[in-house]
């Protein structure tokens, strides 16, 4: 599928602006939770392109799980529930404006931008909709549970979370057939 080949082709410039976007709209939230927001918007991005083509089931499982603990990271970052969504909006707006402005997919060809059809962007319209959705639900629980089991409010950051949050990712990287990044 053009579409994530595409993707895999534009993933670290998505990657970095989203970066930049995120770091843009949101306070200081240190160096340590800084370097792993940027982890998080790398590994994101690459789980993209396995949601389309061969094997779309098991990239939309594994792009889900990720988008969920990308809300439980947006908790504990001290966001408020509506900033999660904006966030996972910045993401759309990076992707469509690197689509539409950006450097043309395939490099030549005529058509919706060198024949990418409009199903695939209704496709990956509705991926990042998927991620929107379970980011939410994430957050809401994760609000719930600190309600119910303790002071209401977020733990934090800790550098356990982070170890545990590094391992998922990674799991999911592996789970989806992507390299090791870096």
């Amino acid at each position: 599928m053009r579409l994530s080949r595409w993707l895999e082709a534009q993933e670290v410039g998505i990657a970095a602006r989203w970066y930049q976007e995120l770091r843009s709209a949101s306070a200081q939230v240190g160096e340590e939770g800084d370097a792993l927001l940027k982890r998080v918007a790398d590994q994101m991005v690459s789980l993209i392109p396995g949601c389309f083509g061969e094997g779309r089931e098991t990239g939309l499982e594994v792009w889900q799980s990720a988008a969920h603990l990308y809300g439980s990271l947006a908790f504990r970052r001290g966001l408020a529930a509506g900033e999660v969504v904006e966030e996972l909006q910045l993401l759309r707006n990076v992707i469509l404006r690197t689509f539409l402005l950006g450097a043309p997919p395939g490099g030549g060809g005529d058509g919706l931008r060198n024949g990418i059809p409009p199903l695939d962007l209704l496709t990956l319209n509705r991926v990042l909709d998927l991620a929107v959705s379970r980011a939410s639900i994430a957050y809401v629980d994760d609000l719930f549970f600190a309600h119910l089991q303790g002071s209401g409010v977020s733990e934090g950051i800790t550098s356990e979370w982070v170890e545990e949050m590094d391992r998922q990712l990674e799991g999911f990287r592996m789970e989806s057939g992507r390299k090791p990044r870096r």
